[in-house]
Protein backbone atom coordinates (compact mmCIF):
# COMPACT_ATOMS: atom_id res chain seq x y z
CA UNK A 1 0.00 0.00 0.00
CA UNK A 2 1.01 3.62 -0.52
CA UNK A 3 -0.35 6.84 0.93
CA UNK A 4 -2.69 8.35 -1.67
CA UNK A 5 -1.87 5.57 -4.12
CA UNK A 6 -5.26 3.92 -4.07
CA UNK A 7 -6.00 0.22 -3.85
CA UNK A 8 -4.45 -2.00 -6.57
CA UNK A 9 -7.72 -3.94 -6.69
CA UNK A 10 -9.46 -0.71 -7.78
CA UNK A 11 -6.87 0.13 -10.43
CA UNK A 12 -4.38 2.07 -8.31
CA UNK A 13 -0.91 2.24 -9.89
CA UNK A 14 2.14 2.11 -7.58
CA UNK A 15 3.87 5.42 -6.99
CA UNK A 16 7.02 3.50 -6.20
CA UNK A 17 9.17 3.48 -9.34
CA UNK A 18 11.76 1.07 -10.73
CA UNK A 19 14.15 2.61 -13.27
CA UNK A 20 16.08 0.07 -15.40
CA UNK A 21 19.84 0.52 -15.43
CA UNK A 22 21.90 0.23 -18.60
CA UNK A 23 24.20 -2.32 -16.94
CA UNK A 24 21.23 -4.30 -15.63
CA UNK A 25 19.18 -4.04 -12.48
CA UNK A 26 16.94 -1.26 -11.21
CA UNK A 27 16.96 1.88 -9.10
CA UNK A 28 13.93 1.85 -6.82
CA UNK A 29 12.35 4.86 -5.13
CA UNK A 30 9.16 5.02 -3.08
CA UNK A 31 7.45 4.57 0.26
CA UNK A 32 5.30 1.60 1.22
CA UNK A 33 2.81 1.64 4.09
CA UNK A 34 1.31 -1.25 6.09
CA UNK A 35 4.55 -3.26 5.88
CA UNK A 36 3.54 -5.94 8.34
CA UNK A 37 6.32 -7.05 10.75
CA UNK A 38 8.66 -4.63 8.99
CA UNK A 39 11.36 -4.62 11.72
CA UNK A 40 11.71 -8.41 11.50
CA UNK A 41 11.72 -8.93 7.74
CA UNK A 42 14.91 -9.79 5.89
CA UNK A 43 13.32 -9.52 2.43
CA UNK A 44 10.62 -7.23 1.04
CA UNK A 45 8.40 -8.02 -1.95
CA UNK A 46 7.83 -4.61 -3.52
CA UNK A 47 5.49 -3.63 -6.37
CA UNK A 48 6.69 -0.75 -8.50
CA UNK A 49 5.81 1.04 -11.73
CA UNK A 50 8.42 0.28 -14.36
CA UNK A 51 9.69 3.65 -15.54
CA UNK A 52 8.84 4.48 -19.15
CA UNK A 53 6.21 1.74 -19.48
CA UNK A 54 2.69 0.90 -18.34
CA UNK A 55 3.98 -2.19 -16.58
CA UNK A 56 4.01 -2.98 -12.87
CA UNK A 57 6.73 -5.26 -11.54
CA UNK A 58 7.39 -7.18 -8.35
CA UNK A 59 10.89 -6.95 -6.91
CA UNK A 60 12.39 -9.00 -4.07
CA UNK A 61 14.62 -6.62 -2.14
CA UNK A 62 16.92 -7.61 0.78
CA UNK A 63 16.54 -5.63 3.97
CA UNK A 64 20.26 -4.77 4.04
CA UNK A 65 20.20 -3.11 0.60
CA UNK A 66 21.65 0.41 0.70
CA UNK A 67 18.80 2.92 0.53
CA UNK A 68 16.30 0.61 2.23
CA UNK A 69 15.10 1.73 5.65
CA UNK A 70 12.12 1.11 7.92
CA UNK A 71 10.56 4.25 9.34
CA UNK A 72 8.60 3.55 12.51
CA UNK A 73 5.30 5.24 11.70
CA UNK A 74 2.85 2.60 12.99
CA UNK A 75 0.67 4.41 15.53
CA UNK A 76 -2.77 2.84 15.40
CA UNK A 77 -5.54 2.17 17.90
CA UNK A 78 -5.40 -1.54 17.13
CA UNK A 79 -3.25 -4.28 15.60
CA UNK A 80 -0.25 -2.66 17.25
CA UNK A 81 1.61 -5.96 17.40
CA UNK A 82 1.87 -6.13 13.60
CA UNK A 83 4.42 -3.27 13.62
CA UNK A 84 3.32 -2.32 10.11
CA UNK A 85 5.74 0.56 9.68
CA UNK A 86 6.67 2.37 6.45
CA UNK A 87 9.25 0.92 4.10
CA UNK A 88 11.33 3.69 2.53
CA UNK A 89 13.25 3.08 -0.70
CA UNK A 90 15.65 5.89 -1.59
CA UNK A 91 17.81 5.24 -4.65
CA UNK A 92 17.93 1.56 -3.74
CA UNK A 93 19.87 -0.34 -6.41
CA UNK A 94 18.91 -3.98 -6.94
CA UNK A 95 20.25 -6.51 -9.46
CA UNK A 96 18.39 -7.91 -12.45
CA UNK A 97 17.56 -11.11 -10.57
CA UNK A 98 15.55 -9.10 -8.04
CA UNK A 99 12.74 -9.07 -10.62
CA UNK A 100 10.22 -11.68 -9.51
CA UNK A 101 7.48 -11.03 -12.04
CA UNK A 102 5.62 -8.53 -14.13
CA UNK A 103 2.15 -8.08 -12.68
CA UNK A 104 -0.68 -9.08 -14.97
CA UNK A 105 -3.31 -6.34 -14.73
CA UNK A 106 -6.02 -8.99 -14.54
CA UNK A 107 -4.52 -10.53 -11.39
CA UNK A 108 -6.65 -8.36 -9.11
CA UNK A 109 -9.86 -9.55 -10.75
CA UNK A 110 -8.92 -13.21 -10.32
CA UNK A 111 -9.94 -15.14 -7.22
CA UNK A 112 -7.29 -15.24 -4.53
CA UNK A 113 -7.97 -18.00 -1.96
CA UNK A 114 -5.12 -16.75 0.20
CA UNK A 115 -7.40 -13.87 1.20
CA UNK A 116 -9.22 -16.39 3.39
CA UNK A 117 -6.49 -15.82 5.99
CA UNK A 118 -8.10 -12.43 6.68
CA UNK A 119 -11.49 -13.73 7.90
CA UNK A 120 -9.67 -16.57 9.66
CA UNK A 121 -7.73 -13.98 11.67
CA UNK A 122 -10.86 -12.12 12.75
CA UNK A 123 -12.73 -15.32 13.50
CA UNK A 124 -9.85 -16.18 15.83
CA UNK A 125 -10.26 -12.85 17.64
CA UNK A 126 -13.99 -13.49 18.01
CA UNK A 127 -13.40 -16.96 19.47
CA UNK A 128 -10.87 -15.51 21.92
CA UNK A 129 -13.44 -12.89 22.96
CA UNK A 130 -16.02 -15.63 23.53
CA UNK A 131 -13.58 -17.57 25.70
CA UNK A 132 -12.67 -14.46 27.69
CA UNK A 133 -16.35 -13.75 28.34
CA UNK A 134 -16.97 -17.32 29.54
CA UNK A 135 -13.89 -17.22 31.77
CA UNK A 136 -15.15 -14.05 33.41
CA UNK A 137 -18.79 -15.12 33.69
CA UNK A 138 -18.00 -18.45 35.35
CA UNK A 139 -16.04 -16.72 38.12
CA UNK A 140 -17.75 -13.37 38.66
CA UNK A 141 -20.35 -13.27 41.42
CA UNK A 142 -21.78 -9.77 41.95
CA UNK A 143 -23.03 -8.65 45.33
CA UNK A 144 -26.63 -8.94 44.14
CA UNK A 145 -26.31 -12.66 43.33
CA UNK A 146 -25.26 -15.82 45.10
CA UNK A 147 -24.04 -17.53 41.95
CA UNK A 148 -21.81 -16.69 38.95
CA UNK A 149 -23.38 -14.54 36.23
CA UNK A 150 -22.95 -17.38 33.73
CA UNK A 151 -26.11 -18.86 35.28
CA UNK A 152 -28.29 -15.81 34.59
CA UNK A 153 -30.75 -15.83 31.66
CA UNK A 154 -29.29 -12.61 30.23
CA UNK A 155 -25.75 -13.97 29.99
CA UNK A 156 -26.98 -17.35 28.80
CA UNK A 157 -28.86 -15.68 25.96
CA UNK A 158 -25.87 -13.59 24.91
CA UNK A 159 -23.59 -16.61 25.02
CA UNK A 160 -26.04 -18.65 22.95
CA UNK A 161 -26.23 -15.88 20.34
CA UNK A 162 -22.44 -15.72 20.23
CA UNK A 163 -22.15 -19.44 19.68
CA UNK A 164 -24.78 -19.38 16.93
CA UNK A 165 -22.96 -16.61 15.08
CA UNK A 166 -19.56 -18.28 15.45
CA UNK A 167 -20.95 -21.60 14.22
CA UNK A 168 -22.39 -20.07 11.04
CA UNK A 169 -19.26 -18.00 10.34
CA UNK A 170 -16.96 -20.98 10.90
CA UNK A 171 -19.01 -23.26 8.66
CA UNK A 172 -19.05 -20.66 5.88
CA UNK A 173 -15.30 -20.14 6.06
CA UNK A 174 -14.46 -23.83 6.17
CA UNK A 175 -16.93 -24.82 3.46
CA UNK A 176 -15.62 -22.25 0.98
CA UNK A 177 -12.06 -23.35 1.74
CA UNK A 178 -13.03 -26.95 1.07
CA UNK A 179 -14.88 -26.01 -2.11
CA UNK A 180 -11.84 -24.13 -3.37
CA UNK A 181 -9.72 -27.25 -3.07
CA UNK A 182 -12.17 -29.11 -5.26
CA UNK A 183 -14.73 -27.93 -7.76
CA UNK A 184 -13.91 -24.20 -7.57
CA UNK A 185 -10.83 -24.79 -9.69
CA UNK A 186 -13.21 -25.23 -12.64
CA UNK A 187 -15.86 -22.67 -11.68
CA UNK A 188 -16.38 -19.28 -13.36
CA UNK A 189 -14.17 -16.56 -11.78
CA UNK A 190 -17.15 -14.41 -10.76
CA UNK A 191 -18.56 -17.21 -8.66
CA UNK A 192 -15.25 -17.78 -6.90
CA UNK A 193 -14.70 -14.11 -6.15
CA UNK A 194 -18.23 -13.68 -4.83
CA UNK A 195 -17.86 -16.54 -2.36
CA UNK A 196 -14.41 -15.44 -1.17
CA UNK A 197 -15.65 -11.88 -0.70
CA UNK A 198 -18.80 -13.10 1.05
CA UNK A 199 -16.73 -15.04 3.59
CA UNK A 200 -14.61 -12.03 4.50
CA UNK A 201 -17.59 -9.69 4.78
CA UNK A 202 -19.75 -12.06 6.82
CA UNK A 203 -17.00 -13.23 9.17
CA UNK A 204 -15.85 -9.68 9.94
CA UNK A 205 -19.43 -8.60 10.66
CA UNK A 206 -19.80 -11.63 12.92
CA UNK A 207 -16.55 -10.90 14.72
CA UNK A 208 -17.65 -7.33 15.41
CA UNK A 209 -20.94 -8.41 16.98
CA UNK A 210 -19.36 -11.28 18.93
CA UNK A 211 -16.76 -9.03 20.53
CA UNK A 212 -19.49 -6.51 21.34
CA UNK A 213 -21.62 -9.16 23.03
CA UNK A 214 -18.63 -10.56 24.91
CA UNK A 215 -18.03 -7.07 26.29
CA UNK A 216 -21.68 -6.83 27.32
CA UNK A 217 -21.23 -10.02 29.34
CA UNK A 218 -18.10 -8.73 31.06
CA UNK A 219 -19.48 -5.22 31.46
CA UNK A 220 -17.41 -2.21 32.44
CA UNK A 221 -14.47 -4.44 33.38
CA UNK A 222 -13.89 -4.97 29.64
CA UNK A 223 -13.17 -1.26 29.16
CA UNK A 224 -10.09 -1.32 31.36
CA UNK A 225 -6.85 -0.87 29.43
CA UNK A 226 -5.53 -3.91 31.29
CA UNK A 227 -8.36 -6.13 30.03
CA UNK A 228 -7.82 -8.21 26.85
CA UNK A 229 -11.32 -7.52 25.53
CA UNK A 230 -10.62 -3.82 24.96
CA UNK A 231 -7.67 -4.82 22.77
CA UNK A 232 -9.82 -7.31 20.86
CA UNK A 233 -12.42 -4.59 20.36
CA UNK A 234 -9.82 -2.32 18.78
CA UNK A 235 -8.16 -5.07 16.75
CA UNK A 236 -11.33 -6.51 15.29
CA UNK A 237 -12.37 -3.19 13.76
CA UNK A 238 -9.42 -3.36 11.40
CA UNK A 239 -11.31 -6.05 9.49
CA UNK A 240 -13.55 -3.36 8.04
CA UNK A 241 -10.55 -1.96 6.19
CA UNK A 242 -9.00 -5.20 4.89
CA UNK A 243 -9.65 -6.36 1.32
CA UNK A 244 -11.97 -7.17 -0.24
CA UNK A 245 -13.99 -4.14 0.82
CA UNK A 246 -17.64 -4.63 1.71
CA UNK A 247 -19.02 -2.61 -1.20
CA UNK A 248 -17.04 -4.80 -3.62
CA UNK A 249 -18.35 -7.96 -1.98
CA UNK A 250 -21.95 -6.78 -2.07
CA UNK A 251 -21.67 -5.76 -5.71
CA UNK A 252 -20.24 -9.16 -6.64
CA UNK A 253 -23.00 -10.98 -4.78
CA UNK A 254 -25.66 -8.85 -6.43
CA UNK A 255 -24.15 -9.61 -9.82
CA UNK A 256 -24.13 -13.32 -9.08
CA UNK A 257 -27.76 -13.26 -7.97
CA UNK A 258 -28.75 -11.52 -11.19
CA UNK A 259 -26.66 -13.93 -13.25
CA UNK A 260 -28.31 -16.93 -11.62
CA UNK A 261 -31.78 -15.44 -12.07
CA UNK A 262 -31.18 -14.81 -15.75
CA UNK A 263 -29.80 -18.32 -16.23
CA UNK A 264 -32.92 -19.84 -14.65
CA UNK A 265 -35.33 -18.14 -17.01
Amino acid sequence: MEVGGGSPSRGGRPRTTAVPLAQGGYVVNGRKTFTTFAPLLQWFLVTASLEGTDEVVELLIPQDTEGVTVEETWSMVGMRGTASHDLVLAEAVVPEEALVSKVDKTVYSKPNPYLLHIPACYLGIAVAARDEAISFATLYIPASLSRPVIETPHVERLLGEIELELTVARQLLYSVAREWEGKYEASPPGFQNADLAAVKTFVVKTALTVVDKAMRIVGAHSLSLSHPLQRMYRDVRFGLHNPPMEDVAIRQLAGRALQRWEASR
